[in-house]
Parts: C-alpha cells; sequence; structure tokens
C-alpha cells in the first residue's frame, strides 16, 4: 500500500492513500515500511525519535536530522505519528496536564514576630500562607492568614489581637476577559467578639490590564454571610460584592500586590463591610523575599463593645514555591 503514514496508535496503523481514503490495518500484519517524510516513533522505553524510516534486517532502522541511525524492533514501537498527529497529542497531553489538581501550583508563606520585653512586655505573630493554580481555563486561589498579639507589662497577659482568615476562590474563565467565581471564606476575630463569620457567594469579572508588569482584574456578585458572636445576636445577612485586585512588577525582583473588595449589606441597608490587603515584596533570591504588608478589616455595623475598623501592618520574610508569575 502506498499513502501518507498518519499513525500507529494501540495495534494499527493508519494509512490515507489516493484511491481508498483512510485505511487502518492491523501492526502485526506490516512485512516493511519505508518513509521520505519525517515522522515521531515513540518506544516502549518513553523515548521518542524523530525521523525517516526504512526497512533493514526484520527492523525499522529511523535515519534522524543529524544523520545517526537507530535501529528499532517492531514489537518494541509504541506509537507512531507524523508531524500534524505528533502536535495534536502533545496539545491533548498538555490539556490532561491542566486537569490534574497536583499540578500548576505556586505560592508563598509570610511570617514575622516582634517581642520586647524589661520595661514593656509585648510579643506579636503574623503569619500567611497563599497557593495558586492556575491554567489556561480556570484558577483556584487558596489561602489563610492570622495574628496573635499579647501585653504582660502589668503583669497580667492580655490578649491585643487575635484573628484568622481562612478561604479561597475558583474562577472559570468564559472568554480571554470575561471569567466567572465561586467564593468561601471564614473569619475569627476575638476582639470583636466573632467567634466565626462564613461568607460563600459568586459572581463574574473582567481581567482589565494584562501585561508583563501589569494585571488588574475586576468582579462584582453577591454573596451569603452568617455570623456567630460571643456575646451578641448572630446574624444572617444577603451582600453584594464588588473588589478589584492588582499587581505591579517595579522590577524583577520587586513587586506590589493589592485586594480590595467591598460588601454593601442588602439585608440591613445602609451598612458595609471592606476588606484591605497590600503588600510590597522584594526578593532577595530566588525563593526567599520580604514583604511589607498592610491590611484592613472595616465593618460599619461591629456589636456592641466592638471597634469598626481593624488595622494589621506587618513586615517579615516571605518563602515562595512553584512558578514565578
Amino acid at each position: 500500500l502506498t499513502g501518507k503514514i498518519i499513525k500507529k496508535d494501540d495495534e494499527k496503523i493508519t494509512i490515507e492513500t489516493e484511491a481508498a481514503g483512510k485505511i487502518a490495518i492491523k501492526w502485526e500484519a506490516v512485512e516493511t515500511i519505508a518513509a521520505d517524510g519525517e515522522l515521531f516513533f515513540e518506544t516502549a522505553d518513553g523515548n521518542t525519535i524523530k525521523g525517516t524510516v526504512s526497512y533493514e534486517n526484520e527492523t525499522l532502522l529511523v535515519t534522524t536530522a543529524g544523520a545517526d541511525a537507530v535501529s528499532l524492533a517492531p514489537e518494541k514501537i509504541v506509537a507512531i505519528r507524523n508531524p500534524e498527529e505528533q502536535v495534536a497529542y502533545q496539545s491533548e497531553a498538555v490539556a490532561k496536564a491542566d486537569r490534574s489538581l497536583l499540578k500548576h501550583w505556586s505560592g508563598s508563606a509570610d511570617l514575622g514576630y516582634s517581642l520586647t520585653a524589661g520595661n514593656s512586655e509585648t510579643s506579636s505573630l503574623t503569619f500567611g500562607a497563599r497557593g495558586v493554580r492556575e491554567t489556561k481555563g480556570d484558577k483556584i486561589t487558596l489561602y489563610a492568614k492570622g495574628v496573635q498579639a499579647s501585653n504582660s507589662t502589668t503583669g497580667t497577659s492580655l490578649t491585643t489581637a487575635q484573628a484568622l482568615w481562612f478561604g479561597g476562590r475558583y474562577d472559570r474563565n468564559i472568554t480571554e476577559r470575561f471569567f466567572v467565581f465561586g467564593t468561601g471564606n471564614l473569619e475569627y476575630d476575638k476582639p470583636q467578639q466573632l467567634n466565626l463569620r462564613i461568607v460563600a457567594g459568586g459572581g463574574f469579572g473582567y481581567k482589565w490590564l494584562r501585561s508583563d508588569r501589569t494585571k488588574l482584574n475586576v468582579f462584582g456578585g453577591a454573596t451569603l454571610n452568617r455570623e456567630y458572636f460571643n456575646e451578641a445576636d448572630n446574624r444572617t445577612s444577603a451582600e453584594a460584592l464588588v473588589g478589584e485586585e492588582f499587581a505591579f512588577k517595579f522590577t524583577d525582583k520587586t513587586k506590589l500586590e493589592q485586594r480590595f473588595e467591598l460588601y454593601p449589606n442588602l439585608s440591613r441597608a445602609g451598612t458595609f463591610r471592606s476588606n484591605l490587603d497590600t503588600s510590597l515584596v522584594v526578593g532577595l533570591n530566588s525563593w526567599l523575599g520580604w514583604h511589607v504588608s498592610l491590611g484592613n478589616r472595616f465593618n460599619s455595623d461591629p456589636v456592641p463593645g466592638a471597634k469598626s475598623n481593624d488595622l494589621l501592618f506587618s513586615t517579615g520574610i516571605r518563602a515562595t514555591f512553584g512558578k514565578k508569575k
């Protein structure tokens, strides 16, 4: 048979002939094979060899671009593909790899600590962690951050700050610029008498700016907020959500990251919450950096005895992992 070799997968080889179109033949029935154009040969040991092929002494002789010849026994060949099929195969392999939840993760972990002793006895610990898995089709973001501060100057330990925030968001691209998302957050803040806040919601977003140095996303949607307090009535609220996230690279080692979220309350008109997080990061080497971070949590309707605003300023080391964004 004379024709164009398309591919060999499983136990058959497919050839496109001029008179009969595509024909699939059992691989075991092939006596000899020859091709002037380059083909890709995948062997049983996982190697891929590219070259032209002829048949000699019951083996396939593949001549590569460097004029080297490689002998392959027919039973050791797992697949044969022409250039078009090889491109399609590689694209499919990349797509399958993208669907693995264990791949494509990058992120960072922050740590800061301060201590005073003598005339004043204080300590403060801040930590944070963030992981991002981003592919062409979607993006998963997970985060955690916390602060613990105490003052023992008077002889009695007084907790001045104790808060934890956990959360995540899933973005699904609709077009190159538009995406939809779902989000969930858990919060604990002792000075605000907040035992637990559960926020779940979703919406849509737009990738406004996308360049090597600048990224700006805007988004909006709605959430459901359930709050459990220590010495006040629990509350359930529907909220709107509008926000933006911004990143700018001053240099390859210096980067600004900023995120703002506003939650107008739909159940208690005239009240709202807002979250602001900003970090300036300076890289010290390929994986370690120094960060200066500012966070602000505002609630226009706090429970009695609690203030409406919590401001957190921290600085410390940042360790990164995965591919740099």
